[in-house]
């Protein structure tokens, strides 16, 4: 039975942080997380805020500026889900986790470092749930009827801005850009894709108890968008595909 309308007891130390079922789609499988330590969920809000950008430049360097913050915040994204589904403290990762994608931290010489550290842990992940992020995003790129809207709308509201005024530039910022400079959408759609596997998470971590299979399909499509191909998606995304094709085996 589904225990929607109380938060879940904290679990046991080394539970497993999710179970999964066979899906309908040939291959793959649902996925249906565990109730959260109090630690890690407390983390789940931070771990999604942003600092895009709220004024439109096409330079260069801005261009590659935005390339940088997506693929920072989806290894940030991933290497939370990482925890989550590990169920382990993870140290030095939960530091690594609080430090916000921006401008001005992207100009800190130890960048490097950090996505080397994030990408570890993001390739760590069970292939499954990362193949589950990719797809997602190859959804958002092959319907772009209003991929625009929902990607801006999810990474602003994510992004946790100060005031309203700062909300909209964010969101017509990160608009524009989807559609002026197309060769960035796959690395917006990752990012995007990475909060929402960690909104989904922790949404249905909150709702159900652990290994509960009535509240519904788990928090993966089924069936899922197909896999973009690697020459859809940035070159910094090649570790992750890497480790989907690679499997569990």
């Amino acid at each position: 039975m589904s225990s929607a309308g109380r938060t879940p007891p904290d679990p046991a130390p080394g539970w497993p942080g999710f179970r999964s079922a066979p899906s309908y789609d040939a291959g793959q499988s649902r996925v249906f997380p565990a109730p959260l330590p109090a630690e890690l969920r407390a983390l789940g809000e931070e771990v999604r805020a942003v600092d895009w950008p709220v004024r439109l430049a096409f330079r260069a360097s801005r261009i590659a500026l935005l390339d940088t913050l997506c693929r920072w915040q989806t290894l940030r994204a991933l290497a939370y889900v990482r925890l989550m589904a590990g169920r382990t403290p993870g140290e030095p990762l939960p530091a690594d986790l609080r430090i916000v994608p921006g401008p001005d931290t992207a100009a800190d010489p130890a960048l490097p470092e950090l996505l080397a550290r994030l990408e570890r842990a993001a390739a760590g992940l069970p292939a499954d749930l990362l193949d589950a992020v990719v797809r997602d995003s190859g959804g958002l790129l092959a319907d772009n009827r209003f991929a625009a809207s929902v990607l801006a709308a999810g990474l602003t509201a994510d992004s946790r801005p100060e005031d309203p005024d700062e909300a909209v530039s964010r969101a017509v910022v990160l608009t524009s850009y989807w559609y002026e400079v197309p060769e960035r959408r796959a690395a917006l759609a990752l990012a995007w894709s990475a909060n929402l596997f960690v909104r989904s998470w922790l949404s249905w971590s909150l709702r159900f108890e652990y290994g509960d299979p009535a509240g519904g399909i788990g928090i993966t499509s089924d069936p899922r968008p197909p896999r973009p191909g690697a020459s859809a998606l940035p070159d910094w995304a090649a570790p992750l595909l890497d480790r989907v094709e690679r499997g569990d085996g």
